[in-house]
């Protein structure tokens, strides 16, 4: 009968790697859902995390879509595939609104306008590539999801 209970226990049990995604993603998206909160309610250090001229929509947004990484990851934690496409819609969001943010830039004039656009472009690409990157390490780490 232990080794019964060791087997399963073995089965359960959350693996290192995935382990640490879930802790970079707590950390991640909880910065995210706690700028999106004072970004809403007012103006703080976090809430420079939203692009500068955001509308409260693009910051209620990505207030959303933080809250259901997090949320998808805390599942993860608990080893439930649902966690999984939670995260994944929370990252669709995000990079819709990041994308749209980027696109509709108000027309920038001055002295290095050009940078600034191509900072914003910047951005857009690192933050795209890490979001595909935890995307696709999730998914590897799927197979360990048990329901």
């Amino acid at each position: 009968m232990s080794e019964e209970n060791a087997t399963s226990n073995d089965e359960n049990k959350r693996p290192g790697f995935l382990t640490v995604l879930c802790i970079l993603t707590f950390v991640g998206s909880g910065l995210g859902v706690l700028g999106g909160i004072l970004g809403l309610i007012g103006s703080s250090a976090l809430a420079s995390l939203v692009p500068a001229g955001g509308t409260v929509i693009q910051t209620a947004g990505g207030l959303v879509a933080a809250g259901l990484c997090l949320f998808g990851a805390i599942q993860m934690w608990g080893l439930k595939k649902q966690g999984f496409m939670l995260y994944l819609i929370g990252i669709i969001i995000s990079i819709a609104i990041s994308l749209y943010a980027v696109v509709t830039l108000p027309t920038v004039v001055g002295v290095g306008a050009e940078l600034v656009v191509s900072a914003m472009w910047t951005s857009f690409a690192i933050g795209l590539a890490i979001n595909v990157l935890f995307v696709i390490l999730y998914n590897i780490n799927k197979k360990h999801l048990i329901n």
